[in-house]
């Protein structure tokens, strides 16, 4: 709800936060299934660090711990 209110007043908003969000990844502690935040319905700008919320994963359907990060800070470095 929140994130359409957004898209509808402020669209140049909503299209950074989108972009962003669209980095960040969910992925489920059971089954391993990744998404961005954006396709499962959340946003995530400006945000720093690697998060676990507990939620329902697509993928397998469960409700488990969902590891929220962003792709390139969680490499090791070579």
């Amino acid at each position: 709800m929140l994130r359409n209110l957004i898209i509808r007043f402020f669209p140049r908003l909503a299209a950074t936060m989108e972009a962003d969000s669209h980095r960040w990844m969910v992925q489920c502690r059971r089954c391993g299934h990744e998404e961005s935040v954006w396709d499962s319905g959340g946003i995530r700008y400006k945000a720093r660090g690697t998060v676990w919320r507990y939620g329902k994963c697509s993928g397998c359907g469960n409700r488990s711990m969902l590891r929220v990060y962003l792709p390139e800070q969680d490499e090791p470095d070579s």
